[in-house]
């Protein structure tokens, strides 16, 4: 890992690459933070060694959002121009990563800290986490993109308690709600991290780029066309070499060797 970075922080544990939030003191985004998560993201993401990606902030939480002093002064068209690079370029960089990404969670996710939770595969939260939305009272504005996952999650109900109130939930709310993956005591959060990661980093990384892609691709089928689609990705699945192995090593009872093809 030869990058430098000055809002983000870079470490590896075996296959798994974690990228920390890092600015001080709340860790708010801005336009060049998140051209570091992204250049971050694809240097995890090209790297063969590593086999899973997690997210985390530094100090206190993952991070209090969008910095409002560095948008305060936008017009409409600064905005966009924001809001298409964080939301529509971190959600698409996110989702045609090779491998998955777990967000982990401790003290407070607000708004844009929300979005990189969200757009990760599986969000573990400490008992100590707390997630809000509080774009209709602190800019005006709806939370953009969390009105999609928040309706798809959690339903039309309590997402409009939600965004209309801005007020944030406890992570044993979020997790009731489905917003989060689980739940761990806070000074257990980097272990169960871990732990998770290590689990996922230890599958067959063509059969978690697969079983990634279509879960995804899921998402936008109507299901009537669902079924035709699940015959062909599982059938053309049995003819990479990891599914002939995992089949294998089975019958065997073994360990499977992967080898990524």
């Amino acid at each position: 890992m030869s990058e430098t970075y000055q809002f983000i922080t870079i470490s590896s544990e075996d296959n798994v690459r974690t990228i920390t939030l890092d600015r001080p003191p709340v860790n708010v985004i801005d336009r060049e933070m998140t051209l570091e998560y992204h250049a971050a993201l694809r240097a995890a993401d090209a790297d063969a060694a590593v086999k899973v990606i997690v997210l985390n902030g530094a100090g206190r939480g993952l991070s209090g959002g969008v910095d409002l002093k560095y948008m305060e002064s936008f017009s409409a068209t600064e905005m966009k121009d924001f809001l298409r690079l964080f939301y529509v370029e971190t959600t698409n960089l996110c989702r045609s990563l090779s491998k998955p990404i777990i967000a982990s969670v401790h003290g407070y996710a607000r708004e844009g800290a929300c979005t990189l939770s969200m757009v990760c595969d599986m969000v573990i939260a400490a008992d100590n986490s707390d997630f809000g939305y509080p774009g209709v009272p602190v800019i005006g504005a709806p939370p953009g993109m969390h009105t999609w996952f928040l309706q798809r999650l959690m339903g039309r109900m309590k997402a409009a308690e939600l965004i209309f109130t801005g007020k944030p939930i406890s992570a044993r709310e979020a997790e009731t709600a489905g917003l989060v993956t689980r739940v761990v005591p806070a000074d257990s959060l980097h272990d169960e991290t871990m732990k998770l990661a290590q689990e996922v980093a230890s599958m067959s990384p063509v059969a978690l780029k697969i079983a990634r892609d279509f879960m995804y691709a899921c998402e936008d089928l109507p299901f009537a066309d669902v079924p035709e689609s699940a015959l062909k990705v599982v059938s053309d699945a049995f003819d990479t070499e990891d599914s002939k192995e995992a089949r294998r090593a089975f019958v065997e009872k073994r360990e499977p060797i992967w080898t990524g093809r």
